[in-house]
């Protein structure tokens, strides 16, 4: 139970901070330390999008480091998946037998592409 709520609280939380960065890329008016930050991270654009792009595509944008992420990965019946993504773009769709609803990172890394079933 304090999984959920807690991989729950991630997802939350980086919505917002996906939220802040648009907010930020919109023409408002952001502090020093926010665009340095952004920065550092790489060229990525607002546009592009990082996170759950919707229809079962994840895009981990890793600033050039070759990073990857582990998600969790939600179908439309509430089931969760682990799955790990490298930079880029990933369809996390065809493994997963339910239509995925959602997806986000829950905090592992250093892991090997690919799927690694049920949470």
């Amino acid at each position: 139970m304090t999984t959920i709520l807690r991989t729950r609280a991630i997802r939350y939380g980086l919505a917002g901070a996906v939220a802040a960065l648009a907010v930020a890329g919109s023409g408002a008016t952001a502090n020093a330390a926010t665009a340095r930050d952004s920065a550092s991270r790489g060229p990525v654009t607002v546009s592009e999008g990082c996170g759950y792009l919707g229809w079962g595509k994840y895009r981990h944008c890793d600033g050039g480091t070759g990073s990857t992420v582990m998600l969790d990965v939600e179908d439309f019946l509430g089931n969760l998946f682990h799955y790990c993504v490298g930079p880029g773009t990933t369809n996390v769709q065809p493994v997963i037998r339910w239509r995925v609803t959602g997806a986000w990172w829950n905090g592992g890394t250093r892991c090997i592409p690919g799927y690694y079933g049920p949470a």
